[in-house]
């Protein structure tokens, strides 16, 4: 029996094989390395903005820590409230039932005048043994009378408390201060209590912009989360890190951090990695879809020709194709060979989709710039006076640059930088932001400290870096009398200098509760006036000369300043 030898496999069939094995391995490789890159970005953002949300709850939970301490104290230190608790645990009233109920309705009246003034959910008194005797507010039928609010061994020094409490199924966060004659005698506490239930979680939820999950003892007691997911939460942070990580809810990866903690309880954010990334992804594959197809066409049409003449360009092809997959480099662009159309093309094709790769990231840095500017619009939004502020500053400095000559990327620096200048008043509280008249030296100091906040915020995200010396150095004066940090002169940037005079523009042709808004030709006026020593007298000429119907009359208006 003849058994022919088995041929070897053509010529064209190796090349298609060695093509598209080729072709189809690169793409997966950089299909890979750009899912995995974009993945990556992503769970840094998500990484980064829980961390500015840890920061700004840990902010307001101090804040409302101090707030319950100071109403509590406040609170403790009414005359009557004290009089008739020291009448009650003195037994002026012998065995008399009547006084005895008339005196606790006194202390449960005056409960219920003071629960108008603070923000909680039970206002408890205790006597000195810790025994409720009224409770007064929403929740007020979960603490029963006779009931202690906490024991003696969980207290404070002095007898104060700030913690979490347990009555029932639902946790309370309590704080206590005791309540104290004239002569130092203790004659019982005052306690605010707060439960922590969904609505609490939904205030932290519209905080950080993130779901919530408040944790008791281990268990999950409120959240924002589904009921399958607080459940996967609670099971995967008992085995996982306390702190932070990374876990599976409802069948998505998910991020989570540790905002804050007051006694027992924890409060968690939880954002969603793949939500996040989802969006970049779908562009992205479409992109490499339509990249592949190409490039698996271009090898069934290149590879009859390319046969003998593919081994060497190739193999210096692969070597360039690795090193910038080593490099992570997706700005690179690799050169033609020239040694063949087809290998030229698809050198395109996989610059190409290097292009697609640094597109993606570009609208990685696009979306950063959307939401700074949604915040700056946010921020604006704070205070009525104000609305508006960081778009007609931004607007004003780019006229400004268009007239001092800038360059098209310092213009670009400008626009943005502009917007974002007052950032940092995202640390500055309402009450000074809002003050409907002058601010006190403390009060300006504080809002001095915009300018360093700012600088902070924007440091964590590394492309905003350019924009860092108009957040930061803006209020500097040329007479070095400003601030942050008194700069002199030339020693201010040019591109802070322009804002700043931008910025007291706006503010003067603005109206504010202690004053009206001044027209174009007063500000300028007052502009001049102080040139050359809180101003840039070069830009505040520019100024005039950018603003529509004012540059005619810059000479009348310097000369007026001058003469003032």
């Amino acid at each position: 029996m003849n058994h022919s030898l088995r041929r070897p496999p053509s010529l064209l069939v190796k090349a298609l094989i060695v093509t598209f094995g080729t072709v189809a391995a690169l793409l997966l490789v950089v299909f890979f390395f750009v899912r995995v890159s974009i993945r990556e970005q992503v769970r840094q953002t998500i990484a980064e903005n829980l961390e500015v949300s840890q920061r700004t709850i840990a902010m307001l939970e101090r804040r409302r820590q101090n707030e319950l301490r100071a109403q509590a104290a406040n609170l403790a230190e009414n005359p009557t409230l004290k009089a008739a608790l020291d009448t009650y645990a003195a037994g002026a009233f012998g065995s008399d039932a009547g006084a005895h109920d008339q005196f606790l309705a006194t202390i449960r009246r005056e409960l219920e005048k003071l629960a108008a003034r603070v923000d909680a959910d039970a206002l408890i008194l205790v006597d000195g043994r810790g025994a409720s005797l009224a409770t007064v507010g929403t929740l007020a039928d979960r603490w029963a009378r006779g009931r202690p609010v906490i024991t003696p061994q969980h207290r404070e020094d002095g007898g104060e408390f700030d913690g979490v409490v347990q009555a029932g199924d639902d946790t309370y966060r309590v704080v206590g201060i005791p309540l104290v004659l004239d002569d130092g005698v203790t004659i019982g506490s005052l306690y605010l209590a707060t439960a922590l239930d969904r609505r609490y979680a939904e205030q932290l939820d519209r905080v950080s912009r993130a779901r919530i999950a408040i944790v008791a003892d281990g268990s999950v007691i409120a959240t924002t989360l589904s009921p399958s997911a607080a459940r996967e939460f609670e099971a995967g942070l008992a085995q996982g890190s306390p702190a932070q990580g990374v876990l599976s809810l409802d069948g998505a990866s998910q991020a989570y951090l540790q905002l804050a903690a007051v006694g027992s309880a924890g409060f968690y954010a939880v954002s969603s990695i793949d939500g996040a990334s989802t969006i970049a992804m779908r562009r992205t594959n479409q992109s490499l879809v339509a990249i592949a197809a190409g490039a698996i066409g271009l090898g069934l049409l290149g590879s009859v020709w390319l046969a003998k003449i593919l081994t060497e360009p190739i193999g210096q092809l692969s070597a360039s194709f690795a090193e910038i997959a080593a490099s992570h480099d997706v700005d690179a662009r690799l050169p033609l060979s020239g040694s063949s159309r087809e290998l030229d093309m698809l050198t395109e094709t996989f610059n190409a989709l290097m292009a697609s790769v640094a597109d993606a990231e570009a609208q990685t840095e696009a979306a950063y710039a959307g939401a700074i500017r949604a915040l700056a619009a946010a921020l604006d939004a704070r205070d009525p006076y104000t609305a508006g502020h960081s778009d007609r500053v931004s607007v004003l400095s780019v006229g400004i640059g268009r007239v001092l000559g800038l360059s098209g990327e310092d213009i670009d620096v400008l626009r943005l930088g502009a917007l974002l200048h007052d950032i940092g008043k995202i640390g500055v509280s309402d009450e000074i932001l809002r003050k409907p008249g002058p601010l006190t030296p403390s009060e300006y100091d504080h809002i001095k400290q915009h300018t360093v906040f700012g600088a902070k915020i924007l440091r964590s995200v590394p492309f905003l870096a350019r924009h860092l010396v108009i957040v930061e150095l803006h209020h500097e004066r040329p007479d070095g009398r400003g601030y942050p940090h008194g700069l002199q002169g030339d020693d201010v940037p040019l591109l802070a200098r322009v804002v700043h005079v931008a910025d007291a523009f706006d503010a003067i042709t603005s109206a504010r509760a202690y004053r009206a808004a001044r027209s174009d030709q007063e500000a300028l006026r007052e502009l001049w006036r102080c040139s050359g020593t809180e101003f840039d007298a070069e830009i505040v000429g520019a100024l005039a000369a950018a603003l529509p119907g004012v540059a005619s009359n810059t000479d009348t208006l310097h000369r007026e300043a001058l003469s003032a």
